[in-house]
């Protein structure tokens, strides 16, 4: 038998989740002892009442501040310093609440002055917690448009520049909307760390244009309400104006630092791996592709170095792969593509595999994603599901919890999703 240590990639993913916490993030920065006191914070997203925790564990307590989070991230006992309001809202599907989050926000900005220091804490999730259409849409014709865009498989470069073109705060107008000095701190669940693409740029000039979200709109979701088309229509023959741009003068008051990135996490993974005495190898880097096209990638790993034998090893890949909607299961991309690999190494011994996003939460499911191995797919058909129909309706995290794979991460950070996949030793499996 081999003598390599014993390891679990959920137990992994979960030490790496806290090392990437929202508050220790905040935390660190604010060791910089240069760093002026905000008068006013606002704080949107999956994270916010983490990083502002951090804030108030550093005994940096602003005068006023507004947070903004879902429902799922809304602690049951909110005790908050005076002065600051906290408004429950929704992900991933905006709601009223988020009507109501985003006219708060709106408010929030414009009700300060120059001689105030805003800090912006931003985390993904804030482009559906904060929403005002723009011009006559409702919230329903908005909805509508996103969420064809969204099933139809949009990249979230895509999906934000059709929400930034339908919004009044979205794509920088909420930064013009106010004059104060502004710091934005983010935290980054999009690859490639644009500002403009996190929680839809709020703060961010947008080097999108309305021919760009005509175009998208018009591939994506033809069946969008004419409304919607005819707000765009509208924006590209300049009827309606365009989104700040890079340069424009209205945000010169906006500096942006991404705090953390979705590199962070395969970096705290190696960390965590390479700490059990195992070998750490690169499974991919910031992925984007096709959630199928992903799958069989790994699954093609997966079973090269199953023959390869040697020594224990764990693979890192990080990303957000793009998936179709079909149906109206419950799931999203990690426990899709879990689902996936799942049926492509069946059978093999000794490998497992994990993706998880990084919050607690995968798109409609009640997890952040699952661990599969070589023997998952048969024990869900034994357990008298059908996993193949589980794919066909988007239904992986319905499937996999009967299979007991699913796994649930803290949900204190959102810094896009971990791939783990793990060899075992001969003799280990």
């Amino acid at each position: 038998m081999s003598s390599a240590p014993s390891f679990s990639l959920d137990a992994i993913f979960l030490r790496v989740a806290h090392a990437i916490d929202g508050a220790r993030l905040v935390g660190a920065r604010l060791r910089d002892a240069s760093l002026q006191r905000p008068t006013a914070v606002l704080a949107v997203g999956k994270v916010a009442f983490p990083m502002f925790e951090g804030l108030i564990e550093a005994n940096m307590v602003p005068a006023k501040a507004l947070l903004v989070a879902p429902s799922t991230r809304f602690p049951a006992h909110v005790d908050l310093p005076a002065g600051c309001t906290a408004l429950v809202s929704d992900h991933p599907n905006p709601s009223n609440r988020s009507l109501a989050a985003g006219t708060a926000a709106l408010a929030f900005v414009n009700s300060l002055s120059a001689d105030d220091r805003l800090l912006v804490l931003l985390s993904g999730g804030g482009s559906s917690l904060m929403c005002a259409p723009a011009g006559d849409l409702t919230l329903d014709d908005k909805r509508s448009a996103v969420r064809d865009v969204s099933r139809a498989g949009a990249s979230i470069f895509e999906l934000n520049t059709v929400r930034k073109h339908l919004s009044r705060i979205k794509g920088g107008q909420l930064g013009v909307a106010s004059c104060a000095p502004t710091q934005v701190w983010a935290l980054s669940d999009v690859v490639g760390n644009d500002p403009a693409t996190i929680a839809s740029g709020p703060f961010s000039p947008d080097p999108t244009t309305f021919a760009d979200a005509q175009a998208i709109v018009q591939r994506l979701a033809p069946q969008a309400p004419a409304c919607v088309k005819a707000l765009i229509d509208q924006g590209v023959s300049g009827v309606i104006a365009e989104t700040p741009k890079p340069n424009d003068n209205r945000l010169r008051h906006v500096s942006y630092e991404i705090l953390a990135s979705p590199e962070v996490v395969a970096w705290a993974a190696r960390t965590e791996v390479e700490a059990l005495g195992l070998a750490a190898g690169v499974l991919s880097q910031n992925v984007e592709s096709d959630v199928e096209a992903l799958a069989q990638a790994y699954v093609n790993r997966a079973r090269h170095e199953a023959q390869a034998g040697g020594r224990a090893r764990v693979f890192i890949g990080n990303g957000e792969p793009s998936i179709v909607v079909h149906g109206n299961g419950q799931g999203g991309r990690a426990t899709h593509l879990a689902l996936l690999v799942a049926k492509g190494i069946a059978g093999l011994v000794g490998v497992r595999f994990l993706a998880a996003g990084t919050d607690d939460r995968d798109g409609s499911a009640d997890a952040s994603g699952a661990v599969v191995d070589g023997q998952s797919w048969a024990r869900l058909r034994t357990a008298g599901v059908d996993p193949d129909a589980a794919l066909a309706n988007s239904d992986s995290a319905t499937a996999l919890q009967t299979g007991g794979a699913l796994v649930r991460g803290p949900g204190g950070s959102n810094l896009l999703d971990l791939h783990l996949l793990s060899i075992s030793a001969p003799g280990d499996a």
